[in-house]
């Protein structure tokens, strides 16, 4: 009795020790089904599923679009932040003199109101498209799709 209890408890310490990487995380984010050739690169960009659900509180900050040193930046109570872009819904090329989230179209270097906010680097999960390294300051810029109708 004692070697069937003891082979039992080999056996389950043996198949309990399998390496951790051949474990499946159910949890982790899926790969969006997105076209690569409509994003802009250049720009940090995130996922924005439209069909999550989007409170109707929405944030909005007095700043702007400003470009320093090749990189896009959000300028916010004079201070920059790298601007995270939802993915689908961003029209950008580097040099252009406007940026279109969704239908708001916003003019690099003019003041306004912009659907946003901060966000620290470990909230923003995996970026789809990415700028250049130095772009990517310690404050981001969570820039949030406004007027979009869920289906």
């Amino acid at each position: 009795m004692n070697k069937i209890l003891s082979s039992m408890v080999i056996a389950f310490i043996l198949t309990g020790c399998a390496p951790m990487n051949s474990i499946i995380d159910n949890n982790s984010e899926t790969e969006p089904d997105i076209d690569m050739s409509t994003i802009p690169s250049g720009i940090f960009t995130y996922y924005d599923d439209p069909a999550q659900y989007h409170l109707p509180v929405e944030y909005f900050l007095i700043g702007k679009f400003v470009t320093q040193n090749d990189c896009l930046l959000f300028e916010h109570n004079n201070e920059l932040y790298t601007p995270v872009l939802p993915a689908k819904y961003t029209k950008y090329t580097k040099g252009d003199a406007q940026i279109t989230v969704n239908k708001e179209v916003y003019n690099i270097g003019e003041t306004g109101d912009i659907s946003a906010q901060p966000l620290e680097k470990e909230y923003i999960g995996n970026f789809i498209t990415e700028g250049p390294s130095h772009c990517l300051l310690d404050k981001l810029m969570k820039i949030e799709v406004r007027g979009v109708k869920l289906p």
